[in-house]
């Protein structure tokens, strides 16, 4: 966020619907993440609750979702790919059958069906390293003025989840994120946060 608030531009930005809205930006970012969780200190106070049980629901409840053109959620797309694939079960299996396997990829992409929402966390890899699981995710954009933050928390949990189920210990969380942005809207409380964690 702090990376955001200091070097991004601000860029004019119209959305699918023909809004606009401008926002800082930064693209191609990459950072890791070595823990995270839901109880996580700075989140409890800073977190807008609406907001973070929206997307912990996005993440934990199959089905469609009205807020995104009625198209299915990240949990959909992960434990019921296309209503056919469980891709979080098909990576736990291809990790015991192999845990030093390059493929153990899935993705909440559904182009045969996606139109007015393309998922912001697009790409799940999982990669032993040094007897630990890795994962790296590949997010077209994530709004670090919004939801950004439960995206990392429950990313994480994805991971220490598929770590225990196939037998691995958990390792490192690592995101590529294409257009790392803050609408301008929320750049006072952008500024409050930063603010208040000692960060600027």
């Amino acid at each position: 966020m702090r990376t955001i608030y200091k070097e991004g531009p601000t860029t004019e930005y119209t959305d699918n619907a023909g809004e606009h809205a401008d926002a800082k930006e930064i693209f191609g970012l990459t950072f890791t993440v070595l823990n995270a969780n839901l109880l996580d200190a700075i989140i409890e106070r800073h977190k807008v609750q609406a907001e973070y049980d929206w997307m912990v629901r996005n993440f934990t409840v199959q089905e469609h979702v009205k807020e995104l053109h009625n198209e299915t959620s990240y949990a959909s797309r992960l434990c019921s790919y296309m209503g056919q694939k469980d891709q979080i079960q098909w990576v736990i299996d291809r990790l015991r059958e192999n845990p030093h396997t390059r493929s153990a990829a899935v993705t909440t992409l559904e182009p045969l069906t996606d139109e007015g929402y393309i998922p912001c966390v697009s790409l799940l890899d999982f990669q032993e390293e040094a007897g630990a699981l890795n994962l790296t995710v590949y997010c077209r954009a994530l709004d670090f003025g919004c939801k950004a933050y439960v995206n990392l928390v429950m990313l994480y949990t994805i991971l220490q989840t598929v770590s225990e189920k196939a037998g691995m210990r958990h390792g490192r969380l690592t995101l590529i994120v294409k257009s790392a942005h803050y609408y301008c809207k929320d750049e006072d409380k952008v500024r409050h946060i930063l603010r208040a964690e000692g960060a600027i």
